[in-house]
């Protein structure tokens, strides 16, 4: 082979690389988990999961992380979404769902009333 064919090989080579190069990069990426940490507290006589409200957008992947800051179990449940959790005093857990729907959950924590609980609004994309 004479240098001029082995360029145009190689420039062929280049080019089909290139190409899929391109192809690779204009795959869709799975976006990162919307992370968020709900801790328990008492606060004035009442247990309360603070933040009270979470937004994300329909289809995204949800870590919840749930710290217990008190002194006995406690419980996480937003129902409408199946997640459920018991969670050890002074402990921590995390639950990862997807949202699929839009619409308003509410989250509370069904071993103690009265418990105020909290909202995670699922918006569209």
């Amino acid at each position: 082979m004479d240098r001029q064919q082995g360029c145009r090989t190689l420039s062929g080579w280049l080019s089909v690389c290139l190409m899929l190069l391109g192809l690779v990069a204009a795959l869709p990426v799975a976006a990162a988990p919307q992370k968020f940490t709900l801790i328990n507290i008492l606060l004035d006589g009442s247990n309360i999961w603070l933040p009270s409200s979470l937004m994300v957008k329909q289809g995204d992947e949800v870590e919840l992380t749930i710290v217990n800051k008190l002194n006995e179990p406690h419980s996480f449940e937003m129902a409408a979404l199946g997640v459920e959790e018991v969670i050890p005093p002074q402990a921590q857990r995390t639950v990862t769902f997807t949202a699929a729907k839009m619409g308003i959950y509410d989250y509370s924590d069904p071993l103690y009333r009265p418990h105020v609980g909290g909202q995670l609004l699922v918006i569209h994309p």
